[in-house]
């Protein structure tokens, strides 16, 4: 399947999906005095693999930046003078143990604090699953109204006992966000980054991008075998608010299904709005 490309009706004019196809990008391999492609990929070793095979074709980069998500986010940050200061992992297991241990009233020195719901046969002492659900679910939601909506929606058509487990879950990852979100000012992971200037670009119209990265023309996301709800939230508000030229290209295997699936999930009102808010 690889070369397929395609145009939806349901899409905007200024985004073109791919499966596979990445040959694309080596014919745009120009000698340009400024880079006017943004290439990012989600997966440090994509990236490096495709710069590597324009080593050995010997063709120029002088066309392209790249980047990932979080770098290309944290220069819109910067240029927005928005904070970028996060919690690391480290910290942030450090911050649930915090929470959980609040919440246990038998746990030594604490008064009952905040009851998180937790999924059955998830241990109150495992920080490290809790985290893993909390990613799960920011993954999946970015941690917006209408998905956390759908997602308690699908849950309750779910039958016995799946639902509760798929409803216990989403409260999980939504309660532990909620409690971290009280212990710290910074940004919680470096998702939440992505959240932030998903913000900025619709709240300034795009300007903020356009400071950021004035000469950049089109924006090639490559390697995708999934496209994450914060993925998905950032390239819709590119889309809204700039003229940008955006390539998704999909891994085969998932690809195709991913392609159908793309105007479903851009059908999100307002991109990086919280839940939270």
């Amino acid at each position: 399947m690889d070369g397929t490309d395609t145009r939806d009706d349901r899409l905007p004019d200024q985004l073109t999906l791919h499966v596979g196809d990445e040959r694309r990008l080596f014919e745009r391999a120009r000698t340009r005095p400024r880079p006017t492609e943004l290439v990012v990929s989600p997966v440090e070793l994509h990236q490096r693999n495709v710069q590597r095979r324009l080593r050995e074709a010997r063709l120029p980069k002088d066309a392209f930046r790249f980047e990932d998500p979080v770098g290309a986010c944290l220069r819109v940050l910067e240029t927005a003078d928005r904070s970028t200061s996060v919690v690391d992992r480290v910290d942030r297991l450090s911050l649930i143990r915090s929470v959980l241990d609040s919440a246990d009233p038998d746990y030594p020195g604490t008064t009952a604090g905040p009851i998180i719901p937790l999924p059955t046969g998830v241990s109150s002492r495992d920080p490290r699953r809790i985290e893993q659900i909390r990613t799960e679910v920011e993954t999946v939601t970015n941690f917006h109204p209408e998905r956390i909506a759908a997602w308690t929606e699908t849950a309750g058509e779910i039958d016995e006992p799946i639902d509760d487990d798929a409803a216990a879950i989403l409260d999980a990852g939504v309660g532990i966000e909620r409690e971290l979100r009280d212990r710290t000012e910074k940004a919680v992971s470096e998702t939440a980054l992505l959240r932030r200037a998903t913000r900025a670009i619709a709240a300034t119209d795009g300007a903020v991008w356009a400071e950021a990265y004035p000469n950049i023309e089109r924006l090639t996301l490559l390697g995708l075998s999934s496209l994450s709800a914060p993925h998905t939230d950032l390239v819709n508000a590119l889309l809204a608010a700039t003229a940008l030229e955006v390539h998704i290209h999909f891994r085969e295997g998932t690809g195709e299904f991913l392609r159908r699936r793309t105007p479903e999930l851009l059908a999100v009102t307002d991109p990086g709005t919280e839940a939270f808010e």
